[in-house]
């Protein structure tokens, strides 16, 4: 994997030859040690030595999450189950309670990707963090944490009440959170009953899992905090990664290339589209050790932007529809 700065800021030539590199071996692996993907090739007729590009990955079917449930627990897996370090549950949609193992250079790299978005929006080592969620809810504080404090930031334990939580950001001069766009419109409630304004508070940033926040909540976050949201992408889907997220300019979310490959097919006939055509979005893991997944139908709405941003970045960028 390629360290932060050189990997948001790398010719795009430079980006595809690492996924070229990263595929073959993937493919590799999975038609070596997936029961699922050795069956699936096979079916299309398609050996390893058929896929060495990306672009070549489109002779490949798509992983529905029926395919994970089919396959829970342990199905998917491409190593023993001693090799495996953290399995994440998922906690919402199709594939509640279904899960995925990691590595813990898996685990390693999924700090790192949270790292990275946290400093496109904006934390530093002078930052102070704060989770805000509702009482017993899982928001992968675990892999937030390593995050965090991989940029260096100041790290503060979630309260257990929206009381506590408005408090804490009050006590420790709290500059970034994470949360919820429902619960962020919560703390905002009640802030307004306990004659807080959170406009006047330190803090500077506001990062909003992207698949929770509608239009509407966004701006309602802006009049209430005074500050836009800025969306992450992944921390409440299947892999719990941060797989994308906004920088400052916000002109759509950064997928992490190096690390997930982005593909937009059609819908219904499941055919590639261009940049800028709107369909759903297909993700394939370039460098998940325990659990890699194929072309993983998200079920998501996008278009793909791989037009350099203002920010200096070159990632290609995804725009939600």
């Amino acid at each position: 994997m390629f360290w932060n700065q050189q990997v948001e800021t790398l010719a795009k030539s430079d980006m595809k030859a690492w996924q070229h590199y990263k595929i073959a071996k993937v493919i590799e692996r999975v038609y070596e040690k997936s029961i699922l993907y050795k069956e699936r090739f096979d079916e299309c007729g398609v050996k390893p030595e058929d896929v060495t590009k990306v672009d070549e990955l489109a002779r490949i079917p798509v992983t529905t999450f029926q395919d994970i449930a089919n396959n829970y627990p342990y199905g998917l897996l491409t190593m023993p189950v001693s090799g495996v370090s953290y399995i994440h549950k998922n906690q919402e949609g199709p594939l509640a309670n279904k899960a995925i193992s990691y590595t813990k250079n898996d685990m390693n790299m999924w700090a790192e990707l949270i790292s990275r978005l946290l400093v496109a929006g904006g934390v530093n080592m002078t930052s102070i963090f704060q989770i805000l969620s509702k009482t017993g809810e899982c928001n992968n504080h675990y892999s937030m944490q390593y995050g965090v404090q991989q940029t260096g930031a100041t790290w503060v334990t979630d309260a257990s009440n929206i009381g506590q939580q408005i408090q804490e950001m009050q006590d420790f001069g709290v500059t970034a959170v994470y949360s919820k766009a429902s619960h962020l419109m919560d703390v905002a409630h009640e802030a307004k009953k306990a004659q807080v304004n959170l406009a006047e508070l330190p803090l500077q940033v506001i990062f909003c899992d992207s698949q929770s926040i509608t239009p509407l909540q966004g701006q309602e976050i802006q009049e209430n905090y005074g500050m836009k949201p800025v969306e992450i992408y992944g921390l409440q889907d299947l892999w719990g990664m941060a797989i994308a997220g906004e920088c400052h300019c916000q002109e759509g979310l950064h997928i992490q290339e190096d690390c997930f490959y982005a593909e937009v097919v059609h819908p219904i006939s499941g055919q590639s589209l261009y940049m800028g055509e709107v369909g759903e979005l297909v993700l394939t893991s370039l460098t998940l050790e325990a659990m890699p997944l194929i072309r993983y139908s998200t079920g998501i709405l996008c278009s793909l932007d791989d037009n350099p941003c203002a920010c200096g970045r070159t990632l290609v960028r995804m725009k939600k529809k």
